[in-house]
């Protein structure tokens, strides 16, 4: 025995290994990863509509509150409601306020304009109380007269749209003016 044949018998021959994936196997995989991306897509999008949803409200809840707080201020600083130049049980309502701060009466007048709630302060334009992203579709100023004391109850709805997503809320209260 030569040295090549030595060589022949001591080299180790086996066939060679399978490389790569079989078809089979290569469609589960894609058919696993399909499953698993359309899972994630769809839980962003659910987390993204979700978080529409909160803005719209979060937009809605802001301009309403602002809304409210300055007419419940403007009401209760006022000494009187000015009947003749409000307008009660309709939308859209107008509440004109009278009120006498060191001995000057100033009228206050809150009224709907293009979708927004605008205030003038005797007869001069203050300016929209409304945030410029929400729409006010519904205000209702009513007069509750008592023996004890005058109220006036407020009926707003407040809309807004963000992202294709839109929210409608209305908000109430009665607010009591006080006596002098």
């Amino acid at each position: 025995m030569n040295f090549q044949q030595k060589k022949l018998l001591t080299t180790n021959y086996s066939l060679p290994t399978k490389a790569g994936y079989s078809l089979p196997e290569m469609l589960i995989y894609v058919a696993i990863l399909s499953v698993v991306s359309l899972l994630i897509i769809n839980t962003v999008l659910s987390y993204t509509k979700g978080y529409k949803n909160l803005v719209v409200s979060r937009k809605i809840d802001h301009s309403a509150l602002d809304i409210m707080e300055r007419i419940t201020l403007e009401i209760r600083s006022g000494t009187q409601v000015d009947a003749v130049n409000s307008v009660f049980d309709t939308n859209p309502g107008v509440l004109s306020l009278v009120s006498n701060v060191g001995g000057v009466q100033t009228v206050k007048k809150f009224y709907v304009d293009n979708g927004m709630i605008k205030l003038d302060v005797g007869g001069v334009y203050f300016g929209p109380l409304t945030l410029s992203n929400a729409t006010i579709t519904n205000l209702v100023f009513r007069k509750v007269d008592s023996s004890i004391s005058n109220a006036i109850k407020i009926d707003m709805t407040v809309s807004s749209t963000s992202g294709g997503v839109t929210k409608t809320k209305t908000y109430h209260t009665t607010v009591i003016l006080k006596t002098i």
